[in-house]
């Protein structure tokens, strides 16, 4: 790859190790916002990781472009491999947090769905109880 295609490549995988670590940032408050039940919080997290994602998708092209221009595999340097790795150990890290976060949302939405069929049930004590403090109705009489 010519000096001019790894100078340019850099740039991409400069661009792409930024926004993956945005992405495991985002991650992070998405997590964060799940321990202390911040719903808007999750939600503004979770559209600014599809934005990030939409970002890195253009940053993805450009990479395969440059490696296409520059002759692909076959004229890859060692400078080359060293920035594409930077780029899989990058992806790698935002990986595992997108991993914990879909674990995380998972237990979380299993945990308000057990909450929410156990609403849905009759409570025997409280059903009990009603019966048994039911009185006759009371009435008021004029006549004495």
């Amino acid at each position: 790859m010519s000096a001019v295609g790894r100078s340019a490549l850099a740039l991409h995988v400069a661009a792409a190790r930024r926004l993956l670590r945005e992405l495991e940032e985002q991650a992070e408050t998405a997590l964060h916002s799940l321990d202390v039940e911040n719903g808007d919080e999750f939600l503004t997290a979770i559209a600014g990781r599809d934005q990030i994602l939409s970002q890195l998708d253009v940053v993805v092209e450009a990479v395969t472009h440059e490696r296409a221009n520059g002759g692909g595999a076959h004229e890859d340097d060692g400078e080359t491999g060293q920035l594409l790795a930077e780029i899989a150990r990058a992806a790698a890290a935002a990986m595992e947090s997108h991993e914990n976060l879909v674990a995380k949302t998972r237990r979380e939405r299993d945990r308000l769905a057990g909450a929410l069929h156990q609403c849905a049930r009759p409570d025997a004590v409280a059903n009990q109880y009603a019966l048994a403090s039911k009185s006759p109705p009371l009435t008021l009489s004029v006549t004495g």
